[in-house]
C-alpha cells in the first residue's frame, strides 16, 4: 500500500470521531491545526510542500491507532517548541499542561535553548536524545514514532547524505525504545523503512524477485486466502457444522504480503554468503509468501475451561483445513523471537506464517505494554554518556553495604568502580564477590546477583591496557577523559603484593 501524503484536518477529526462516536475533543483538535498552522506559516520541507503537511500526517497515523484528543493535537503540535517561537508555557496556557506536556516531550533541543552558549551539532544531538528518553513516556512515544515514519517515508525531500543518520537514529534510539514497551508491530515498520533507505539496492533486488514469485503463483495464493478466509468466516462457512462452536472464538482473519525486511532477515540467517546466497534462498520453497492473523476472543476463551488459541486453530485445521489440502510443516519463531507462527503449506507447496493471538494477544504486539500501563515511563536509567546504550540489557548486582545497582550485562567489576565514583575506578586494585576472600581481577565479568566489594588504592593508576578490562561506554569516556589530561601510560602499574 502506498503511503498517502494528502492529508486535512477535516480527514482526521473524521477518522477520530468514528474511533470515539462518544467523545468529545474536535475541537481541540481543530485548534491545534489552527495554532501550527500559523506558527509553520511559509515553512516548507525540503519536499517543497507546506511543513504543515507533515504535522498532519503524523496526527492521522495517532487517529487511526486510537489516540484520544490530547495526543492527536500534540501530534499537530509536535514541533512548534523546536520550530517556532512559541514557549511551553504558550501552549500549556492554549491547551492545557497534558497537552503541552506530550508536545514537551518529543521536542529536541535547539540553539535558543543554549542562548548564551554554542554548542556543535553533535553535542546538541547527543543532549537532544538524553532529553528525549528521560522525558519520554508511552503516549509521547507513539507521536514519536508516527514523526519517525513520516520522516523516513518522505526522505526525497532531505539530501543524500543526511538519510542514514537519520536511519541510523532510529535503529539505535526510537527501535529500541518500542522494543523496551514489547511494540514490535512498529518495530517491524522502522526497520523495513530503515532498510529500504540504507540498503537500496539489496531493498530494490529482493522485493522485484519477491514480487515476481508471488505473481508466478497469484493464482494458486489467492485460492488459499479465499479459502482460508471463507473457512474463518462464521457467516461464510456453513460446510463443517462441527466448527459451529469454534466459530463463535474467532473475531477476525486478515493476510499481508511479507515485508521485504522479514524476508531479509530470514535469508540472512540462511546464507553463508549473502550477495551469493540471497537469490538462490529466496524460492517459494524457503520463503512464507504471506503473513496471515487469526484472532481468537480471550474472553470467550476464558469460559472454555483451559482452551488456548491454538486448540481452536487445530480445531479447524482437522475437521476443515487438513481436508482441504493444507498441511503443517513446523511451529516457529520469528528471526527477532518475538512472535511465534504455524508454517502452512497449501497444495501447490506455496507457504504462509499463519499467527493464532487472542485479540489482547494482538494489542500488545502491535502496542505494546501501553496497553498495560498508559503513560509509564519507559526508562529511569538513562546513559548521559551515550544514549543508544540505555536499553542494554541489565543485571541486577548489589555493592558491599547492600544497596542495588543495575549494570549492563557483560560488564566487569573495573565497569561497577567506575559507576561507583571515578576516584575508585582510576585506582582499581582489586574485587571481591560475596564472601569470597579471592582477589580477583578488573576483567572479572559480574554476574546477576553478585555482591562486590571494589578495593582500590590511590597509588595506582591507569594505563592503556585499562582498555581491555572494561565492557561500558561510560567507563571507557572515563579512561578516554584520563589520558586526556594526564597522557597516556603504557608501561602497566607494578603489581601489588597484596
Amino acid at each position: 500500500m502506498s503511503y498517502v501524503l494528502e492529508v486535512s484536518i477535516d480527514e482526521i477529526v473524521d477518522i477520530y470521531t468514528q474511533k470515539h462516536t462518544v467523545a468529545s475533543g474536535e475541537d481541540t483538535i481543530r485548534k491545534a491545526y489552527d495554532y501550527a498552522s500559523k506558527k509553520h506559516a511559509g515553512v516548507k520541507r525540503g519536499t517543497g510542500e507546506p511543513y504543515i503537511c507533515h504535522c498532519l500526517r503524523t496526527a492521522r497515523q495517532l487517529a487511526e491507532l486510537g489516540f484520544n484528543y490530547p495526543v492527536i493535537s500534540a501530534g499537530i503540535l509536535h514541533d512548534v517548541l523546536e520550530d517556532s517561537d512559541a514557549t511551553y508555557e504558550d501552549l500549556k496556557k492554549e491547551f492545557g499542561k497534558d497537552i503541552a506536556g506530550l508536545v514537551d516531550c518529543v521536542t529536541s533541543l535547539s540553539d535558543k535553548d543554549y542562548k548564551e552558549h554554542t554548542l556543535t551539532k553533535a553535542q546538541k544531538n547527543l543532549l537532544s536524545d538524553i532529553r528525549l528518553q528521560s522525558k519520554m513516556n508511552a503516549r509521547a512515544l507513539y507521536i514519536k514514532l508516527c514523526d519517525r515514519v513520516d520522516n523516513l517515508n518522505t526522505l526525497s525531500g532531505v539530501p543524500e547524505a543526511k538519510r542514514i543518520p537519520k536511519c541510523e537514529h532510529t535503529r539505535e534510539i526510537i527501535i529500541p525504545m518500542l522494543e523496551y514497551i514489547k511494540a514490535y508491530h512498529f518495530v517491524s515498520i522502522l526497520e523495513e523503512l530503515c532498510f529500504k533507505t540504507e540498503h537500496v539496492s539489496m531493498y530494490e533486488d529482493i522485493l522485484r524477485e519477491f514480487e515476481a514469485i508471488c505473481e508466478e503463483n497469484s493464482r494458486s495464493c489467492k485460492a488459499t486466502i479465499d479459502t482460508l478466509s471463507s473457512v474463518f468466516d462464521p457467516m461464510t462457512n456453513n460446510e463443517t457444522k462441527e466448527l459451529e462452536k469454534e466459530h463463535r472464538f474467532i473475531l477476525g482473519f486478515s493476510y499481508a504480503k511479507r515485508s521485504c525486511i522479514s524476508i531479509y532477515r530470514q535469508i540472512a540467517h540462511m546464507a553463508i554468503n549473502i550477495d551469493a546466497d540471497w537469490k538462490k534462498l529466496l524460492t517459494k520453497k524457503n520463503i512464507p509468501l504471506y503473513d496471515m492473523y487469526l484472532i481468537i476472543d480471550d474472553e470467550l476463551l476464558a469460559e472454555s475451561y483451559g482452551s488456548t488459541p491454538n486448540d481452536v486453530f487445530f480445531s479447524y485445521f482437522e475437521k476443515s483445513l487438513s481436508k482441504r489440502g493444507f498441511y503443517l510443516q513446523d511451529y516457529l519463531y520469528t528471526t527477532h523471537k518475538d512472535a511465534k507462527y504455524f508454517l502452512l503449506v497449501d497444495e501447490m507447496d506455496n507457504r504462509y506464517r499463519l499467527f493464532v493471538r487472542t485479540r489482547t494477544e494482538s494489542d500488545r504486539y502491535t502496542y505494546g505494554n501501553i496497553i498495560d500501563e498508559d503513560g509509564s515511563l519507559l526508562v529511569q536509567d538513562v546513559n548521559h554518556i551515550d544514549p543508544r546504550e540505555s536499553y542494554n540489557e541489565k543485571i541486577t548486582v548489589f555493592v558491599r553495604n547492600g544497596n542495588q545497582m543495575l549494570i549492563d550485562k557483560g560488564a566487569t567489576v573495573l565497569d561497577l568502580a567506575f559507576y561507583l565514583d571515578e576516584n575508585i575506578g582510576y585506582h582499581f586494585e582489586y574485587a571481591q564477590i560475596d564472601d569470597c576472600e579471592a582477589e580477583l581481577p578488573a576483567d572479572t565479568r559480574l554476574n546477576d546477583g553478585d555482591k562486590i566489594t571494589i578495593k582500590f588504592d590511590n597509588k595506582i593508576t591507569p594505563n592503556i591496557d585499562w582498555f581491555m578490562n572494561v565492557r561500558t561506554v561510560i567507563a571507557a569516556s572515563y579512561l578516554v577523559d584520563y589520558f586526556r589530561t594526564h597522557g597516556l601510560q603504557i608501561e602497566p602499574n607494578e603489581k601489588k603484593e597484596v
